[in-house]
């Protein structure tokens, strides 16, 4: 059986030793500790089965082949049931990934969790001055502990600085307790058992449903068969397009689009327009890509454009959307139409932003990350079969990350259907046209789907409201959405975001309504 291996980063005087320390004071297991350092605190050793062995930093920049053969030997020579690593703050963390890499230590290793300790005083300044060193680690972390807080505004603040390198990051206060240790041992819910879990919840509380509305007369059969309906329908659509997304994030050398886009207006235009409409990429895909073109000198407005319509009108939406309306070009241009001629105005707009609000958060790192941590992998694995690998752990985190979107998407729109048009026909008769689109577009942003799969729920509602609501349902959504707002939201300033998402909501709205209000086209 592997050994589990958990990795403790953070810059010098971090506290590193400190905590390794606190945990291993009662903890009586056969561990190997390996130090990258040498800071002021020597490690403890509080029971006979804990055992140091020191790498000085001199053979990490000059032998690293030599110190992989000393970890290995130390790894054999013992029956240890655990293995700490005290990185060097001040080393490329790349290198001890690797290591991890290695055929013949995955064979009795397995990397369990990263644990980044963060010192609240000085890692604003340290974000700043270390460069790459500190973000990769933060990046690549699981969970961070934060030390010296002396008030809540600066343990906020702190958490904020490092859910903008690391979205997913699980943040804790440093604490003496056992609490602490038990929390960051606890083995986390991967996400298809996450999935699964959440899953087998749904059907329980839709059967407690079923037995409450049998009484009250409710269609339950109908919204069942609906249910998993849709369900068949869209499953291979979301499956294709977040597969093909993370093979393009993947594969994709670094950088490589960005070198691609011209960085004059017009041309740039044209170019985010034929991105959006080759690459089937999602927004996982297109916000990043969307920060890394700002961070190249592409303008704004091409930026805007591109992170726009790639999720709206690229092939493999087109693909659904041509499914799930029966063929009917008409819905399938009307999108790709619409979707471009939407974000080329949402870009153009988003030109007054970058003289009077502030764009950027100022972390200093390069990039948005993707919350399954692939995000740097992908450039330090060399290999193909690697690289496909880390396609399938992508598209594995993102498949359970959005299903369960998609599953209340398609619970929402069973019951809407299965109960009929009544509350839908009496908000068009009082609004028109007009309430339909905006409350198709306000259900768009608040169910996040993923846009490879929404045109299948859309379909659903072609029956019961104007085909313009539909139509303002497909264009906004994958354009802007919950999901989208938390994402930019690490990488973004507040007022940036909100002007983003009103000018995006206006331009969408009025593009939509004017359109079908005036041809009166239908579905």
């Amino acid at each position: 059986m592997a050994i589990p291996v958990y990795v403790v980063t953070g810059s010098l005087d971090a506290g590193k030793t400190t905590f390794l320390n606190n945990l291993f004071e009662k903890r009586k297991v056969k561990a190997l500790v390996i130090q990258f350092e040498d800071g002021d605190e020597d490690f403890f050793y509080g029971y006979a089965g804990h055992r140091k062995l020191m790498i000085p930093r001199r053979l990490l920049d000059q032998q690293q082949e030599l110190i992989s053969g000393q970890i290995y030997e130390a790894v054999q020579n013992g029956e240890w049931e655990e293995i700490w690593i005290e990185w060097n703050g001040t080393a490329p963390f790349s290198w001890l990934l690797s290591l991890f890499w290695d055929p013949v230590f995955s064979t009795v290793c397995r990397l369990e969790k990263i644990i980044h300790i963060a010192d609240a005083e000085k890692l604003e300044f340290l974000l700043s001055g270390m460069g790459i060193y500190l973000i990769d680690q933060i990046s690549e972390s699981d969970i961070a502990i934060v030390r010296n807080c002396d008030t809540k505004s600066q343990y906020r603040r702190t958490r904020r600085l490092l859910k903008g390198v690391n979205p997913g990051l699980e943040i804790l206060e440093m604490t003496s307790d056992r609490k602490l240790s038990k929390r960051v041992l606890k083995q986390p819910d991967g996400p298809v058992s996450s999935f699964l879990m959440e899953f087998m919840l749904f059907i329980c509380l839709f059967l407690l449903a079923g037995i409450i509305s049998a009484s009250e007369g409710l269609p339950l059969n109908r919204m069942v068969n609906l249910f998993f309906g849709m369900t068949l329908q869209a499953v291979p659509f979301l499956l294709i397009g977040i597969m093909l997304s993370s093979v393009i994030q993947i594969l994709i050398p670094d950088g490589m689009l960005e070198r691609w886009f011209p960085k004059s207006l017009v041309w740039g235009m044209v170019a985010a327009l034929a991105g959006g409409f080759l690459l089937p990429v999602c927004d996982c895909a297109s916000i990043p890509v969307f920060r890394s073109l700002m961070k190249k000198g592409i303008p704004l407005p091409v930026a805007v454009t591109f992170m726009m319509a790639a999720p709206v009108m690229n092939p493999v939406v087109l693909l659904s959307t041509f499914y799930a309306f029966g063929g009917n070009l008409a819905v399938v241009a009307g999108r790709a139409g619409i979707g471009a001629f939407a974000a080329v105005l949402i870009g153009l707009f988003a030109a007054a932003f970058q003289k009077k609000t502030p764009l950027l958060l100022g972390s200093g790192r390069s990039r948005l990350i993707c919350a399954c941590g692939c995000y740097e992998d992908s450039q330090k694995m060399k290999s193909l079969a690697g690289k496909l690998v880390l396609c399938l752990r992508h598209g594995q985190d993102e498949f359970f990350r959005v299903g369960r979107y998609l599953l209340i998407g398609i619970l929402a729109a069973s019951v809407f259907q299965a109960l009929g048009n009544g509350h839908l026909a009496f908000a068009q008769y009082r609004g028109g046209l007009a309430a339909s689109i905006l409350l198709m577009m306000a259900a768009a942003f608040i169910l996040s789907l993923c846009s490879s799969s929404d045109a299948v729920i859309a379909r659903s509602f072609a029956s019961q409201l104007p085909a313009g609501a539909v139509m303002g349902f497909l264009v906004f959504g994958p354009m802007m959405d919950i999901k989208n707002m938390l994402m930019l939201s690490s990488g973004f300033t507040k007022g940036f975001i909100l002007k983003l998402m009103l000018v995006t909501f206006t331009v969408c709205f009025f593009l939509v309504f004017l359109l079908y209000e005036i041809r009166g086209i239908r579905l």
